[in-house]
């Protein structure tokens, strides 16, 4: 009566008010230590690239000043200024896998990004020295806009981080300039021109690493703050639940076939049982109201016909590829397809492209504008550079128009549309002007900060970039071909131009594709979450509304005592139990990753043990008409487990294989040993599961085809997945549909270690 007259006193408003306070703590916690996996996993990704680079563009420029300048000399600087990037790159690579990369994994970045540019600035201010007339050490932009445009895309977390490298490149660069007095008197304008360029760069970098650890901290905190919201109904359901059982198994202890219970008490377990329903449909509302959303913009997504269409070309293709590339884990199999089950991602999907895609409008116009004033002035000097003006006003106007299309109606239902005519547009203005003055490179600078920016600041729709990066790439060629320039480049500047063309391609479509897959994870973890919501609302609906109509029925009867047969408190006690058995499942699948499951490990003989949990399973058995042979050796060594712990895993898998086949199952238990370990196995003859399904059966919020057979919440299998690897086993299932299915999993033996240690320790 007092866990009652506390529950009754508890506001919806506190139930809230507790969600917050949790969820501002722990969605910190979480947050930061996914930025610091994904910090980690993509710096050795940005290494490996750094050295592939290094390795390349070391070798095209040795080659270079060897065979084509014929000055040995220069070679010999260059290759020993890369050879000197490429070994620190490598001391970095194996520095990442020890501890360091743990704890100084921030150095190890700037270590990387320092790298990258600071051999290969040394080896031009010596070229420049050893030349017979000295030259002015000038700003390599090609190299930092790549450098950090490529840093940007690879690792998009730790804005400030790279503001920190950004600043040491160009420091460590005016340090050498002044130290070798190869600077210029007096700044100029091309100068300012060539730093106010940089700068933009680093912030479009910036910009782009803030704006996705900003989407990502947000995507974070709102899954965790569901997780937080089933966890705590669950803790305050559970209050309620005890106290009634614990009444209602009171007033069995009653003689008779007629219990005596008090209207008073009727009425509180009434006031609870109804506290108990608004917090369940406050589930329901929560698992309903994506859904409902996701509905209403239906229509809107249906009208984006070539952007739906661009987002299905090619992806079994795309798929091998990035196997081949080794992207598994960054883009895991799993994720799902962009259909109509994945409405929720499109909207999301198209909302982003078109915000995005004002975002990168702003800064283009505010950055043309900026530097079109400095050329202005530089062209007022240099007439030489007077085509630089033409270019940057007739982008200005470009941007004008682009803007007109974006806000019609026909721009909004077209964002693939407006994302190539504004990716391929402004390049092909800047190459336009290039080839009047007959100059047949490419204008690769203005290439590299367009689609990198793209890449960085709209990363999905890999696909329209790479349409847009082939349309700058083919009006080039048509723009040359019809302006009768000949190509008279020579075999290594094709070599070299076409690698630098293909490294920026490959780093942006390789980031988008990767982003994309990512964030289609995250919407499908999202949509499960969802379901599980709604799974866990409907399963503990049915006993509360069960009770209340119950004790309703009961109060509807005069007097302040009232006769109630005893199978009705039998039922109403069945009922609790169920429920409480559900809040159970549920607040140890939440507790269990951040407290750790420790197991107190004993020797047990297998064959005994099993043979006790089929005794407790047997009215299972014969209610469901299933077959069971035990098939565990009475040879076998013993394991080293706790049973208690074990007992749950055997009996979770056969009851599961009871639950989710017909009746007139066979099931088997096997073990053998292999690898120093026991390997367990409960087989089953039933309907089996499908391939996807066992891809993430183990999931925290994964469940079957088949859960209504079953009022479970498909919490068994991911508990079962926490008590054996904190056995420090591993578990697995072995199915094919129509032909039934295995689960296995691995125990030490007795002569292992004892394992104590919290499964959230393993698992770091």
């Amino acid at each position: 009566m007092q866990a009652i007259d506390i529950w009754r006193t508890l506001p919806i408003s506190a139930v809230l008010a507790r969600i917050k306070a949790i969820t501002s703590v722990s969605e910190s916690a979480g947050y930061t230590a996914w930025r610091q996996k994904f910090f980690c996993d993509r710096l050795v990704l940005a290494t490996w690239a750094g050295l592939l680079w290094t390795i390349v563009q070391g070798g095209l420029l040795v080659t270079f000043f060897y065979f084509h300048v014929q000055k040995p000399g220069f070679a010999e600087i260059t290759l020993i200024c890369y050879a000197l990037a490429a070994a620190s790159v490598v001391a970095n690579l194996l520095l990442q896998k020890t501890r360091i990369q743990r704890s100084c994994s921030e150095l190890l970045f700037l270590g990387l990004c320092w790298s990258l540019t600071g051999f290969a600035q040394v080896g031009q201010l010596i070229i420049r020295q050893q030349a017979p007339e000295p030259q002015y050490f000038e700003l390599n932009v090609a190299l930092f806009t790549l450098i950090f445009l490529t840093l940007a895309a690879l690792i998009p977390v730790r804005w400030k981080l790279h503001a920190i490298a950004q600043l040491g490149v160009l420091a460590f660069y005016f340090a050498l300039q002044v130290a070798s007095g190869l600077g210029p008197e007096e700044p100029g304008l091309e100068q300012v021109w060539v730093v106010l360029f940089q700068l933009w760069v680093c912030f479009i970098c910036n910009l782009g690493v803030y704006l996705y650890e900003h989407l990502k901290r947000a995507e974070i905190a709102s899954r965790q703050q569901l997780q937080t919201f089933v966890q705590t109904v669950s803790e305050d359901l559970r209050i309620p639940v005890v106290s009634s059982l614990q009444g209602l198994k009171g007033l069995l202890k009653q003689p008779g076939e007629q219990i005596v219970v008090l209207r008073s008490r009727l009425e509180a377990m009434l006031e609870s049982g109804d506290r108990q329903f608004d917090l369940v449909n406050s589930l329901l509302d929560k698992a309903r109201s994506s859904t409902r959303r996701d509905s209403s913009q239906r229509n809107q997504i249906q009208a984006n016909g070539l952007f739906t269409q661009l987002a299905n070309i090619g992806l079994k293709r795309i798929e091998k590829a990035s196997r081949a590339l080794g992207l598994k884990e960054l883009a895991p199999s799993t994720a799902i397809k962009t259909n109509n089950s994945t409405i929720d991602y499109e909207v999301w999907r198209y909302q982003f492209v078109i915000e995005r895609l004002r975002l990168v409008w702003w800064i283009t116009f505010i950055c043309t504008a900026t530097l079109f004033i400095p050329e202005y002035l530089v062209g007022q000097v240099n007439p030489a550079r007077v085509y630089g003006q033409y270019t940057y006003a007739v982008i200005l106007l470009y941007l004008a128009a682009w803007s007109i299309f974006y806000r019609s109606k026909l721009g909004r239902d077209r964002p693939a549309l407006l994302f190539i005519s504004f990716a391929s547009g402004i390049p092909l203005i800047s190459q336009f002007f290039t080839t009047i003055l007959g100059i047949v490179d490419p204008d690769v600078i203005v290439w590299t900060i367009v689609f990198l920016m793209m890449a960085t600041l709209v990363p999905v729709c890999w696909r329209l970039h790479i349409i847009s990066q082939i349309a700058v790439l083919t009006g080039y060629l048509l723009m040359t071909a019809a302006a009768g320039i000949e190509f008279y480049l020579t075999p290594l500047s094709w070599v070299w131009l076409g690698w630098y063309l293909f490294w920026i391609c490959c780093i942006c479509d390789i980031t988008v594709y990767t982003y994309e897959r990512l964030q289609q994870n995250e919407f499908d973890s999202r949509r499960q979450l969802r379901i599980f919501l709604h799974s866990v609302a409907h399963d503990l609906k049915t006993p509360v509304l069960g009770a209340s109509l119950v004790l309703r029925n009961l109060l509807s009867r005069p007097g302040e005592t009232l006769q109630v047969p005893r199978y009705v408190i039998e039922r109403m006690v069945q009922g609790s139990d169920r429920q409480l058995h559900l809040i159970n499942s549920l607040l140890e699948a939440h507790i269990s990753p951040t407290q750790g499951i420790v197991c107190q490990c004993e020797p047990i003989a297998l064959r005994a043990f099993t043979q006790s949990v089929i005794a407790d399973v047997e009215p299972l058995l014969d209610r469901n008409q299933a077959v069971l042979a035990n098939l565990v050796p009475a040879d076998l060594p013993p394991v080293n487990v706790d049973p208690l712990q074990l007992w749950r895993v055997f009996e979770n898998l056969m009851t599961n294989a009871l639950k989710y086949n017909p009746p007139g199952v066979k099931l088997t238990l096997k073990a053998i040993v292999e690898s120093g370990m026991v390997r367990c196995s409960v087989q089953d003859n039933g309907v089996g599961i499908s391939s996807d399904l066992c891809k993430q059966i183990f999931d925290l919020y994964s469940r079957g085809a088949h859960v209504r057979r079953s009022p479970g919440l498909g919490l068994g299998l991911y508990l079962c997945q926490q008590i054996i690897t904190a056995h420090g086993g591993k578990i697995g299932v072995i199915s094919t549909p129509g032909s039934g299915s295995t689960f296995w999993f691995t125990l030490p033996l007795a002569t292992s270690r004892p394992n104590k240690t919290p499964l959230y320790k393993l698992a770091r």
